[in-house]
């Protein structure tokens, strides 16, 4: 009979030992890095588009509901013998507005480069899209080339144990 009370007061022993270190944080909690990663959109082309005229060239994709953040860089290369502008806009469109971030670049003349980086966030209700548009000058003709957006949805919970 002793072995058996001595079996179950080591059973509650060890029961009480783990609810304290749940409790004060240590022993079986999740570390940091097993925390739910944001959810990430990453959309890539290295196909050339041209831009010629003011006419825009579009890259776009959807998006789901929750809180995004979207970056995007871009490479131009001026096809004329005249300097030119290129302009970028980043746009998450949702359901009731639209917000937007845009650049311009200076291109020199004949093959000159010119890289464009640009950030945008906004909420999305129900559905989004993500839509990277250029366009160039009236007299310009414009590749558009090493295409490269992300979006990314932000946590709305991350849990860190730094013990």
């Amino acid at each position: 009979m002793s072995a058996a009370i001595l079996k179950k007061v080591r059973g509650r022993r060890a029961m009480w030992v783990a609810a304290v270190a749940t409790l004060a944080g240590i022993g079986l909690t999740v570390p940091a890095s097993a925390a739910v990663p944001p959810e990430v959109i990453i959309v890539d082309t290295f196909a050339t588009r041209t831009a010629t005229g003011a006419a825009n060239v579009f890259f776009d994709f959807n998006v789901p509901a929750g809180s995004w953040t979207a970056e995007a860089t871009i490479t131009g290369r001026n096809n004329t013998a005249v300097a030119s502008g290129l302009a970028c806009t980043l746009l998450i469109i949702s359901e009731s507005s639209t917000n937007n971030s845009r650049t311009v670049a200076s291109l020199g003349p004949n093959g000159q480069l010119a890289s464009l980086a640009v950030v945008t966030a906004r909420t999305v209700s129900t559905s989004g899209l993500v839509r990277l548009s250029c366009n160039a000058t009236t007299t310009s003709n414009i590749s558009i080339f090493n295409v490269s957006i992300m979006a990314m949805r932000v946590n709305s919970l991350t849990r860190v144990n730094l013990g």
